[in-house]
């Protein structure tokens, strides 16, 4: 039973003395869930998560059509999966209390997400055996504001929020008109107590089900209590009850509960107020109604369609009271549950990426890098946080795919003193402002390793925060960048005050970063010698890697061989920015080169046909590959499946960079089984390699000559070009492949982390 697997183990938290022992019952997490496959997965990746020795998780699933059952099955034993043949809340519930072994029954939505420290947190409220459940603090959708803090309620069911300062306990006697009514997504139930009241009432298919709860197990002498430090993240997902902005699809189900609500336990004291209560309720939510009408949030027969279901459903509720009038308990069974099944918590590293940029909004290669890694190392088991730049003064903090996703403002607040400090540009200094602050919060989360990009040094502050390991990800750097920026060149005030300030301040932090992570072994190289800085035993290489495209793409690819080899025109790819750091230049000369070739066309895929890139089409004399046909531009950035589409659909791809840290492109090519043409530049020299099946180029006045020279000869010879592809698809599936970049970062975090510890135990 559950009592008899209950703990005491020796646990510090924050403001606790390192002596004081903390219980830790053994609890069971019920995720309720009905059409939310979407969700689910990432709600049990969440718990996962969780900082709790003992916990179990109950999955009850509803009559689901969508692919909750196929989500479910992929957890296998890791939980107790079960079924409910209803869309009944209280139905639900009851099915999984009836399972749950431990000696606390926690309650969380299927679309939401509980900090690390929730359970215990929750658990330490339950050393005093008068309380029979504990709620905590929900945050909203945003992932910053609240949705529910403290919130009492009366015994008509209205619920009256109070100040976090309201002490809730005094109110904990039967009979009480005002209770602690706690939010189903964050509470949690002394299994006894939960029991002893019969658990829910089944009446209650949505709405109101915990406070009927709450109500109850006051009346029967229990205490019901706050913990303000128990967070959870709710998302607020569609349901069959409402839509994701909040707006009602149904009032039957929650008309039903309202009214049964206030004739089971309002009437009980005041039947002439219950009725009165009714008249009012029925009142309120029709004005509501025809306010959403008139604001044109809903329609004339959406708004007649909750007006009859109101109607109905108090009806229902009323007519339900009276013939449930001599139950004094819920409806769950009572047999005893099955054996406690432990869920497996996550035993990786506590790591925050941080990137300025981050897909959809930015495909850029440290944002790439940054997403790619994320969910790498998010799905090896490791706590991944992203923090990234907000594209509006909203800030959102979301889990996603696995990992915390932190879209965030800058802090112009903070940024003189970061300024100042660090002595960098005012405008670089608010982001790494906002950074260090965040990090500070996440410290609650257990955070141990933060990683940032050497562009903009994002989290320079956190160089100095002895209470985490610091890793700077080492990409193109203003010093690199600037012979490639005439417009810095070009302002000598700017250059001075910015420019060579931002230089200089990285130059500081390689200098005495501890740790640094680079993707090529040539971009190593380079900082070295353009700083002057050793960087020594503190850098590693991990190469970059790329998912596979052809999973789900390789009967488009072979087809695409087989046309090639039949003789359709020769396909050349271009992909990057239309500027000259990115060879767009030669891009240019090669395509209007082409225009000389029978059998070739030529794609050119980047940020779009702006003034700056059509000027330098008519600087080269270009003009020409505006208008043929052969010749082809992108209108703008694509995603990531019309990219990998496009290699797909090309027989070379074209990478003319001057330099590149790694060349992110090109191992995309390579993955597509495309071999790939490139300069011999930064990190490129390391990836498009001849045993990889590239041609690789020294730049040069000829240099376009020279590979459309090398573009004829594969026109040539299309089992050579065939060839190449394969050399290719080898080279990224034994050097660039995800699984091999994931391998490689697990093993640099966790030396990272390792000698963190160490520096830690000498102390």
């Amino acid at each position: 039973m559950a009592e008899a697997i209950s703990a005491q183990t020796p646990i510090t938290l924050p403001g606790t003395p390192a002596s004081t022992p903390i219980s830790t019952p053994a609890v069971s997490i019920v995720i309720n869930t009905y059409n939310r496959g979407a969700w689910l997965d990432d709600a049990l990746r969440g718990l996962a998560g969780l900082d709790y020795p003992q916990f179990e998780v109950i999955v009850v699933n509803g009559p689901s059509t969508d692919d909750s059952a196929a989500v479910i099955a992929r957890w296998g034993g890791a939980i107790k999966a079960l079924t409910c043949d209803q869309a009944n809340l209280a139905v639900s519930r009851n099915i999984g209390i009836a399972a749950a072994a431990g000696e606390i029954i926690a309650f969380i939505d299927d679309d939401a997400v509980p900090h690390p420290q929730w359970l215990r947190r929750l658990a330490l409220r339950y050393a005093d055996p008068d309380v029979g459940a504990v709620g905590g603090y929900t945050i909203d959708n945003t992932g910053t504001g609240w949705q529910v803090r403290k919130t009492l309620c009366d015994r008509f069911g209205n619920a009256h929020e109070v100040t976090d300062f309201f002490d809730e306990r005094p109110l904990n006697t039967p009979g009480t008109p005002f209770y602690a009514s706690l939010l189903g997504t964050n509470s949690s139930f002394r299994a006894s107590a939960l029991r002893s009241i019969g658990g829910f009432d089944h009446a209650f298919a949505y709405l109101l089900d915990e406070t009927d709860v709450c109500l109850r197990l006051v009346d029967a002498g229990w205490q019901v209590h706050y913990e303000p430090r128990a967070l959870v993240y709710h998302q607020f997902a569609a349901s069959h009850i409402r839509s994701g902005d909040r707006v009602a699809r149904t009032l039957y189900p929650s008309a039903v509960s309202k009214a049964y609500f206030i004739m089971r336990h309002g009437a009980r004291a005041d039947a002439t107020a219950a009725g009165q209560e009714i008249d009012r309720l029925l009142q309120q939510i029709m004005l509501a109604n025809r306010r959403m009408e008139e604001a044109g949030t809903i329609g004339r027969e959406h708004r007649h369609s909750l007006d009859e279901d109101l109607v109905q459903g108090i009806a229902a509720g009323k007519a339900l009271a009276q013939e449930r009038a001599q139950r004094a308990t819920g409806d769950v069974a009572l047999a005893p549950p099955p054996p406690f099944r432990p869920f497996a918590r996550a035993t990786g590293r506590r790591i925050a990426l941080v990137s300025q940029g981050f897909p959809p909004g930015n495909v850029g290669g440290i944002a790439r890098w940054t997403a790619l890694m994320a969910e790498g190392l998010a799905a090896r088991g490791h706590q991944v946080h992203v923090i990234t730049r907000s594209d509006s003064a909203e800030e959102t903090v979301r889990f996603a795919r696995g990992f915390w996703l932190h879209r965030l403002a800058p802090d112009e607040g903070h940024a003189d003193a970061v300024a100042e400090r660090h002595d960098l540009p005012r405008s670089h200094a608010a982001w790494p402002a906002r950074v260090w602050r965040e990090a500070q919060y996440l410290k609650s989360f257990g955070l141990e390793i933060v990683s940032f990009p050497i562009w903009d040094l994002e989290g320079l502050p956190l160089l100095d925060d002895p209470d985490l390991a610091t890793v700077i990800s080492l990409h193109t750097t203003y010093a690199m960048a600037r012979p490639f920026k005439p417009e810095w060149t070009e302002r000598p005030i700017y250059g001075a005050l910015v420019v060579d300030r931002v230089i200089a301040a990285e130059r500081a932090a390689l200098a005495r970063a501890p740790h640094l992570l680079a993707n090529s072994a040539a971009v190593l190289a380079e900082i070295e010698a353009v700083y002057g800085v050793a960087a020594g035993d503190r850098a590693t290489v991990v190469p970059h890697g790329t998912p596979d495209p052809l999973i789900t793409r390789e009967a488009a690819a072979a087809t695409r061989e087989a046309a090639m080899l039949a003789g359709a025109p020769i396909e050349v790819l271009f992909v990057g920015r239309f500027e000259e750091r990115k060879g767009f230049d030669i891009a240019v000369q090669v395509a209007r080169g082409v225009l000389d070739l029978p059998g070739v066309t030529m794609r050119l895929v980047g940020d779009g046909l702006g003034a700056e890139a059509l000027a330098l089409i008519d600087r080269l004399g270009a003009g020409a590959i505006l208008n043929d046909p052969r010749i082809r531009f992108g209108a703008g950035v694509i995603d990531r499946d019309g990219l990998d589409d496009a290699y797909v659909a090309a027989d070379l791809v074209l990478m003319p960079s001057r330099f590149e840290s790694f060349g992110l492109v090109a191992i995309e090519a390579m993955a597509a089984r495309r071999p790939v043409i490139a300069l011999d530049a930064g990190g490129l020299g390391e990836v498009a390699r001849p045993e990889h099946g590239a041609a690789c180029f020294a730049d040069g006045p000829d240099v376009a000559a020279r590979i459309l020279g090398e573009i004829v000869a594969l026109g040539n010879d299309r089992v050579e070009l065939r060839r190449r592809g394969a050399a290719a698809r080898a080279a990224w599936a034994a050097r660039f492949s995800m699984d091999t970049m994931i391998d490689g970062a697990e093993a640099f975090f966790s030396g990272v982390a390792a000698a963190r510890e160490g520096v830690n135990h000498d102390d």
